[in-house]
């Protein structure tokens, strides 16, 4: 404060000095006022500039930080060097799990008809193959009938067609009835194979049906086994094949989709681990590879989706839909790091506090820290990368442990100013 005050003085006799020589000239002079204008302009520029270095003197008095050396054993506040280390280099990404689409399937029935019982019900897990419910339609009959006809009339084009050949044989028949014989046989087996798959679509069993065992219903059962998720239909409602029964999803091959923002682009490939953490849920932690990168950007964000299988995909609680941050592993490179003590928090903003220099006062030795802002990165085994937002000198000191104790000196000094 001795030197602002000392500062504004010289500068106030300045100014007086120049006030008094230029109202001299005003006696020799016949341009009054243009030596005022003058007078008054240097006289808030001189004003205004010890204004600003009061400002400045009293910013770099906040910016600086003094310790005696038995504060610093007392708190253990140590000194060290910025240091070049090997560590992990990562991108940030958010995304979502979700299903394939070989994951998800809606039921449906092949034929038309009413429900008559429903099986299972939503939230239930159900195997590839089982029977969910059983729809009836007179069709079904219709076409069982068709089957045991087409059964008789393959016998009979059957015995036609031996006859004919044992005729043929012996010199008796002619080639023409054979071969009109030997077609209605062919186009008589035929009709008997396209029958058969058609039950067996409907998962009838054409052998029961050929023994007289006719049934009035068929079961509609499960494409993929999965869990119910919905259930559109109740017992007598009538349903078509356009309209799907029920919907089913299988959440045991859960994958993760994120987006990732062009300038990350060319550090992303296939087989590079990923931490995943779930937005929503503190606490759980996943961890997963990159599998594919789409080749194409979205049109809204201008982003890339990858897609990170996860090794604790069968976990009950992964749900699609739920959204995800995530670090991608890209590999490791050498950075400026800083242990994770000597970075303070302060206003939202990160510093590490640099030795400007140590001196003896009173037979106290004083060291005296200076504030730089840093921007943080990557945190790995204790370490965290570091980018000052000043120049710092490669032989420079800091304070690499309790740098909080620090900033709290720096905090109760601007308060009492």
């Amino acid at each position: 404060m001795k030197k602002i005050i000392n500062h504004c003085s010289l500068v106030h006799s300045f100014t007086c000095s120049l006030v008094y020589s230029f109202t001299r000239l005003l006696v020799y002079s016949s341009t009054r006022s243009l030596v005022y204008s003058l007078i008054f302009f240097l006289a808030v520029s001189c004003v205004k500039s010890a204004q600003e270095n009061q400002e400045n003197e009293a910013h770099e008095h906040t910016e600086e930080i003094c310790l005696t050396e038995k504060q610093m054993q007392a708190v253990d506040i140590q000194l060290g060097s910025i240091e070049k280390r090997d560590l992990n280099n990562t991108v940030r990404a958010n995304g979502e799990l979700v299903l394939n689409p070989q994951e998800k399937a809606d039921v449906n029935s092949l034929m038309g008809g009413i429900i008559r019982q429903i099986l299972i019900t939503e939230g239930k897990h159900v195997s590839k193959g089982q029977t969910l419910a059983y729809l009836e339609n007179t069709e079904i009959v219709e076409i069982q009938k068709n089957y045991l006809i087409a059964q008789k009339e393959l016998h009979v084009a059957e015995q036609e067609y031996i006859r004919q050949q044992a005729l043929s044989s012996q010199g008796a028949g002619s080639d023409k009835n054979l071969q009109q014989t030997t077609a209605n046989y062919e186009v008589s087996e035929a009709r008997v194979k396209g029958l058969e798959k058609q039950l067996e679509q409907l998962y009838i069993n054409p052998v029961d049906v050929y023994k007289g065992n006719m049934v009035t219903q068929i079961p509609v059962k499960a494409p993929i086994s999965g869990v119910i998720i919905k259930i559109n239909i109740h017992t007598g409602s009538y349903t078509d094949i356009q309209n799907p029964l029920m919907s089913i999803q299988d959440n045991s091959r859960m994958h993760c989709d994120l987006r990732v923002f062009e300038k990350d682009i060319h550090l992303l490939k296939a087989g590079q681990e990923v931490y995943i953490k779930l937005t929503n849920m503190p606490g759980t932690e996943l961890k997963g590879v990159v599998r594919e990168i789409n080749k194409s950007f979205e049109n809204e964000t201008k982003s890339l989706t990858v897609h990170v299988d996860i090794n604790d995909s069968k976990n009950p609680y992964l749900l699609p839909g739920m959204y995800v941050a995530a670090l991608i592993n890209t590999g490791t490179h050498k950075t400026d790091a800083v242990p994770d003590n000597a970075i303070a928090s302060m206003e939202g903003k990160n510093y590490i506090f640099l030795l400007e220099d140590n001196i003896v006062e009173d037979d106290n030795k004083m060291f005296h820290f200076k504030r730089i802002e840093v921007v943080t990165g990557i945190n790995e085994l204790g370490y965290t990368q570091i980018t000052a937002l000043e120049d710092i000198p490669d032989d420079a000191k800091i304070v690499i442990s309790n740098a909080f104790y620090v900033a709290s000196m720096a905090a109760g000094e601007e308060e009492e100013e």
